[in-house]
């Protein structure tokens, strides 16, 4: 598996390397060029998690205002949920950039995509992170077959803990600021996560 979630890194570094990113628009350019990468390098793309890997009513994220784990009515739909010869190898979200993050607080913007993690780190508090992030934190979770309230109570800075299986967890965006990475590096390291940006500002 790390062999080809190596692979899917460097096709995507190479694919978004290519693209040229323009505001709000990088999502929608990014994910069809993304998937079609992969999919010609022989990988099977299920394109919003279609087959359903990650399953319903189960919780993703908690509220950054109230620390809340927010309830999931419906399911969450992984962008991409990448196969090959019908083995799970990554899961992948793309986002435009990451501009809801903040060092301190909370955007205000409607809608906006910060939260914090279900999962706790070594020392008891949550990881800032982001919707996307978070998504595929969860289902690699829960594809342990292992219960909402045992990721609620899971304190730990290790990948071993946080993605038992060691899924490739790759987060694609258009562009990226220091500060985003910053803000972004615990949870990445804690679930053994790669982030790529076809900008990385600085």
């Amino acid at each position: 598996m790390k062999r080809d979630v190596s692979e899917i890194v460097g096709l995507i570094q190479e694919c978004v390397s290519k693209i040229a990113i323009d505001g709000k628009r990088g999502q929608r350019v990014l994910q069809p060029q993304i998937a079609q990468v992969l999919t010609a390098a022989g990988y099977d793309v299920d394109v919003e998690d279609k087959l359903g890997f990650f399953p319903p009513a189960l919780a993703a994220w908690r509220d950054k205002s109230s620390g809340a784990v927010v309830a999931t009515l419906g399911r969450r739909r992984i962008d991409f949920v990448v196969r090959k010869a019908k083995s799970l190898v990554a899961l992948v979200e793309v986002e435009p950039d990451l501009n809801d993050l903040r060092e301190h607080g909370v955007s205000k913007r409607s809608g906006h995509y910060d939260v914090f993690s279900v999962a706790r780190r070594a020392d008891g508090a949550w990881f800032d992170s982001y919707k996307s992030l978070e998504r595929m934190a969860s289902a690699a979770w829960y594809a342990t077959g292992r219960s909402q309230e045992a990721l609620e109570h899971l304190g730990s800075d290790s990948s071993q803990d946080h993605n038992p299986l060691g899924i490739g967890l790759i987060l694609a965006t258009g562009t990226s600021r220091a500060s985003d990475r910053r803000i972004l590096d615990p949870r990445l390291h804690a679930l053994g996560a790669c982030l790529v940006s076809a900008m990385a500002r600085g």
